[in-house]
Formats: structure tokens, C-alpha cells, sequence
């Protein structure tokens, strides 16, 4: 994708996107520019504050106990979600389920490694280690063919 930037003196600012087909990546860039991005609520234990966090900047997603909870860098919040509704949901961002109970930021997973009967290791960015159960692995796999597949289409 071509990028071009022109500073203007007078008039208002505007940004123009030509494309020929409505990608998933074109989309996302949409939703940016226009502010519409989504916002998830969570809160802390202990604390009856709301607070407003991006899904981009979930490592991943966890079901204890039913309640669902958000785990960031270094917060972890909970969410009234279900973990249904946030795969469905946010699955375009790359949130993709790898156990019943987990669901995990494929942005955020700085490797995966085979393990032994079908499951996947996967080390996140800030130091976890996750585990893809067999029966989300061969999704997992497919959708990084699909992404391979994609970026060598440029």
C-alpha cells in the first residue's frame, strides 16, 4: 500500500482512500481515522472504577471461574463480556481462541512452537507462555495461512 503525504496550507484537512477491494487492513484504517475503534470496559479487583482499554493492547483473554477476564502488559481487568462474544467480536484484530477458557492476542505472540499431540506453544510478548489445546490448533494454523497468504499478495 502506497502512502502519500501533502501539507496544505489553507482549506480544511482530509484524507482519501482508493482502493479496489474493502480489506480487512483497510477497514481497521478506517475505523482509526474516524475514531470508531472499539473500546472495552473492565475493571480492577477491589476498585468500582470503569476503566477504557483498547483490544489491541489484550495479550489475552481468560475464563476463571465465569468471569472473564482482560490480561494487559501489566494489568489484568475483568470483563462482563463472554469469551464468545469477544472471539466473534474481535476476532479481526486478531483475538483467536486457543483453549475453552482462553483467548489470545495473535499480535501480541512473539513465537509458537509444536508441541507434542497437535498443540501449540505460544510465548506472548511480555514473557507468558500460553498453550493452543489440538482442538484450536488447526484453526490457529489456518488463520496464519490466511494472514501469510495475504501479506504475500503485496
Amino acid at each position: 500500500m502506497k502512502v502519500t503525504l501533502q501539507k496544505v496550507d489553507q482549506g480544511n484537512e482530509e484524507v482519501i482512500i482508493r482502493y479496489h477491494d474493502m480489506t480487512q487492513e483497510i477497514s481497521d484504517l478506517v475505523s482509526m481515522l474516524s475514531g470508531s475503534r472499539s473500546r472495552i470496559a473492565g475493571t480492577k479487583e477491589d476498585v468500582r472504577q470503569v476503566y477504557y482499554f483498547a483490544p489491541e493492547d489484550v495479550f489475552y483473554f481468560e475464563s476463571v471461574d465465569g468471569m472473564v477476564y482482560a490480561c494487559l502488559e501489566k494489568e489484568v481487568y475483568r470483563v462482563r463480556e463472554k469469551m464468545d462474544d469477544i472471539v466473534y467480536r474481535y476476532g479481526s484484530l486478531g483475538i483467536v481462541r486457543c483453549t475453552r477458557t482462553m483467548a489470545v492476542n495473535l499480535y501480541r505472540v512473539e513465537w509458537l512452537k509444536s508441541q507434542p499431540g497437535g498443540r501449540i506453544l505460544a510465548a506472548l510478548q511480555n514473557g507468558e507462555k500460553v498453550v493452543v489445546s489440538r482442538k484450536y490448533a488447526e484453526s490457529l494454523r489456518m488463520r496464519l495461512r490466511e494472514g501469510s497468504e495475504k501479506s504475500g499478495e503485496e
